[in-house]
């Protein structure tokens, strides 16, 4: 079987859902099916060309639209698409694997399957017309939101509609869709997974990130580690870290990047915080020390964030054997996941006071906040493994392609 994957990152991208999308090819391979991958790549990494990597080949779009403003956001979204979709003609494929990023990348795909007379398998990450407001990008409120948003759901109803099927990370998103009219058994639910082979925990005294980046061993670490964009309000990891300055044993530590990076970092700035740190994304591969330098790490999303996606590092913080607390949806499934295993706390999100309580809970109780870290990677380990979830989305395909072939 063939596979044409089209996705907005891939190595050496540090783009949240890369590590997921190099899980899934390597597992494509290794169930004996070739497996070719489209994705732009960003002006940082703008010299690399296309190339072969672990018997997948990789075809790299360069944009001349740099993601200054939402304006120029939108003009690379529609060019990186279009040149996608044009090389993707020139591929051979018994399947087409697309992605709910950039927007428009989803009904390419289908005029695509069309064309090929090919099945196309939606992975879907996010709910971009909810991502619009409960980001605050958007609201509803004037002509431009509006339009925007209808958009938004134009593409999303194309996507959906003229998939084969479609993969979804939450039995939220598989509701949404089934409300819009679509048949139950076109929509599968698989989680996003962690490979708790690869990302587990690191003693402090085995972890370079300390001595490299000057990170103290001797105190209780709080971290967040992934996007700095907008459905991350990561001021309050920074308001609750101003709060706790008279706690001299406990540090900050933020791993990120994103659209709202330099703003974090004048936010921080203004500050004026001695106990706390922010550094970049590190590579994908030291993972398992990132995720090791806190007691704590935080899964930080607006209100409503909930409603267009599910952060993955959650899984990761978990695997690292990380007590966490969750400044997420109190009745989302992240939440309930936290509850469940007994793996941290779960706050309401936007408030930095709820944040500064639990630091002080699990502060002032580090044995359970030991004990809850072992709980969280050992519920990853037994509800959320790579080669269940990876082969769920690969049998899917295969009986996508041998429907096809049937008719």
């Amino acid at each position: 079987m063939k596979v044409l994957m089209m996705r907005p990152s891939y190595r050496p991208e540090l783009s949240g859902g890369t590590h997921l999308a190099i899980d899934l090819v390597q597992d494509f391979i290794s169930a004996g099916h070739e497996i070719e991958v489209i994705t732009p790549i960003s002006s940082k990494f703008e010299k690399l060309v296309d190339e072969r990597q672990d018997e997948c080949i990789i075809h790299r779009i360069t944009s001349c639209h740099v993601k200054r403003n939402l304006v120029s956001r939108m003009m690379r979204y529609v060019d990186v698409s279009n040149k996608m979709y044009r090389i993707a003609l020139s591929l051979e494929a018994d399947i087409i694997m697309t992605h709910s990023m950039p927007p428009l990348l989803g009904p390419l795909g289908v005029r695509l399957g069309k064309k090929k007379k090919a099945p196309v398998l939606y992975w879907e990450q996010d709910i971009v017309s909810e991502s619009l407001i409960s980001t605050g990008v958007f609201g509803k409120k004037g002509i431009k939101q509006k339009l925007m948003f209808k958009v938004a759901q134009i593409l999303e109803k194309k996507s959906e509609k003229g998939s084969s099927h479609i993969i979804t990370i939450s039995e939220l998103f598989r509701k949404m869709h089934m409300d819009r009219g679509i048949d139950k058994n076109k929509v599968s639910v698989v989680y996003n997974w962690i490979d708790t082979s690869q990302i587990f925990p690191v003693e402090r005294n085995e972890n370079p990130l300390f001595d490299e980046l000057g990170i103290p061993r001797d105190k209780f670490i709080i971290t967040y580690c992934g996007n700095l964009g907008v459905p991350q309000n990561v001021e309050i990891m920074i308001d609750a870290a101003a709060r706790l300055q008279k706690y001299k044993d406990i540090y900050f530590v933020i791993f990120g990047g994103g659209s709202r990076e330099e703003y974090i970092k004048k936010y921080f700035a203004e500050k004026q915080l001695e106990n706390m740190s922010i550094f970049p994304l590190q590579p994908l591969e030291r993972s398992q020390f990132v995720y090791s330098v806190g007691d704590v790490g935080l899964v930080i999303g607006r209100s409503g964030t909930s409603k267009n996606g599910f952060p993955s590092k959650t899984w990761s913080i978990m695997a690292a054997g990380q007590a966490m607390i969750a400044c997420f949806d109190l009745d989302s499934e992240l939440s309930e996941f936290v509850r469940e295993g007994n793996c941290g706390i779960t706050i309401e999100p936007d408030s930095s006071e709820a944040l500064e309580n639990a630091i002080k809970k699990l502060y002032s109780d580090r044995e359970n906040t030991k004990k809850m870290g072992i709980a969280a990677r050992n519920y990853v380990i037994n509800n959320f493994d790579r080669k269940a979830a990876t082969g769920k989305i690969i049998k899917t395909a295969e009986d996508l392609v041998k429907r096809g072939r049937r008719k």
